[in-house]
């Protein structure tokens, strides 16, 4: 054997091993503000509603559960640069609203008071006006959804925009129950409200934005703006998506770039470093005090989409892994007491069953459909 190869191979190992050993994790230390800081959130609507939500920031910790911190209680208006104050309803929770028709040349800020007595405005800014949306469409692609938009601006003024969605599905049961279970008196009787059909709402969570500064034309083609993943079940029956489109001006677009970069783009060394968030909002007595948000006025512009199963491919909907079990008339209490099954119909000296998330939709959605539901 070559002593020479063998003893280099061994100082290899150890050099090795003592490199892996000098890998320990670090975890840096956390400073957790203690401050809670205001967040205002909505944009002022010159013609129609004005939505405005306000809250605190709070520290988190692993874990975490604890509800957010509503603003409750505090005096809202809007202000116009004509010195005309236009108040917004306390609807509680922290939401505040009013319906107006002003006039789109005056400037618009939103005058806050909380229930502390402290002021806050925003500045003053002009009127943006959305453009219709073109169109709303979708693909598929290597089997995921991409739900994409156009819009454009002939007046080539608005050059910046924000999108925000609701989406909302219809799904069913695996099964169609025609009995529930008495708790009262521990009997199986006829089911007078179906639990087979349900729907479901969600909002969407991220920033979209879309730029069309750098164009010579005021153009957004294919601008994408909510994906679905292969076999998901909001597509199992009828999916619906509302868009709502914001014109921004260029501060409040550089407002929530900022604030997507912080909250999406940090991952890695690669990444851009999260950085100060500047927002148009400003605490009159303390000019020092952090306030989260940009409150901008305009105009939006919606459009919604229905995606239907049947334009899915085929093997969309997975096979169902629902255990069914046939329940003896005399153990109906056993089964059906816990809620861990549900009868769906009478056999001879039984009741053929299902778990309940096989039976019972309610459990996650909602038996109400929508108004806006073919």
């Amino acid at each position: 054997m070559n002593k020479k190869f063998f003893s280099g191979k061994w100082v290899a190992l150890i050099a090795v091993l003592l490199l892996a050993k000098c890998k320990v994790p670090y975890d840096p230390p956390i400073t957790n503000s203690k401050d809670h800081y205001l967040v205002v959130e909505g944009t002022l609507n010159p013609n129609g509603l004005t939505s405005i939500k306000l809250s605190r920031t709070r520290s988190v910790s692993p874990g975490d559960t604890a509800a957010d911190i509503n603003e409750t209680n505090a005096r809202l208006e809007i202000e116009d640069n004509s010195n005309n104050i236009y108040p917004l309803n306390d609807n509680g929770l922290g939401n505040y609203s009013g319906y107006y028709s002003l006039n789109t040349g005056n400037q618009y800020r939103l005058h806050i008071i909380t229930s502390d007595n402290k002021e806050y405005l925003s500045d003053f800014v002009s009127v943006k006006i959305s453009p219709p949306i073109d169109n709303l469409d979708w693909r598929l692609n290597n089997g995921d959804v991409n739900i994409f938009l156009n819009t454009h601006d002939p007046n080539n003024t608005t050059r910046f925009y924000r999108w925000q969605y609701e989406e909302t599905w219809e799904f069913h049961s695996q099964y169609y129950s025609y009995y529930q279970y008495n708790p009262v008196d521990s009997t199986v009787i006829s089911r007078t409200v179906p639990v087979f059909a349900c729907y479901r709402s969600d909002n969407s969570t991220g920033i979209i934005l879309g730029s069309s500064a750098k164009l010579q034309q005021d153009i957004i083609h294919e601008a994408p703006v909510a994906g679905i993943p292969n076999h998901d079940r909001k597509i199992s029956v009828l999916y619906s998506i509302l868009v709502t489109q914001y014109a921004l001006d260029s501060a409040g677009y550089n407002y929530w770039s900022a604030m997507k970069s912080n909250t999406e783009n940090v991952g890695s060394i690669f990444d851009s470093q999260p950085n100060q968030t500047v927002g148009n909002i400003h605490c009159v007595s303390d000019s020092t005090e952090t306030v989260i948000g940009y409150v901008g006025a305009g105009t939006s512009s919606q459009s919604r989409l229905f995606i239907a199963n049947s334009s899915m491919p085929a093997g969309w909907n997975l096979p169902s892994d629902c255990i069914e079990y046939n329940v003896p008339l005399d153990s109906i209490v056993f089964f059906f007491g816990s809620r861990t099954y549900v009868p769906i119909n009478l056999a001879q000296s039984s009741y053929f069953s299902a778990s309940a998330s096989c039976v019972d939709c309610t459990l996650s959605g909602d038996p109400q459909k929508p108004a806006f539901w073919p």
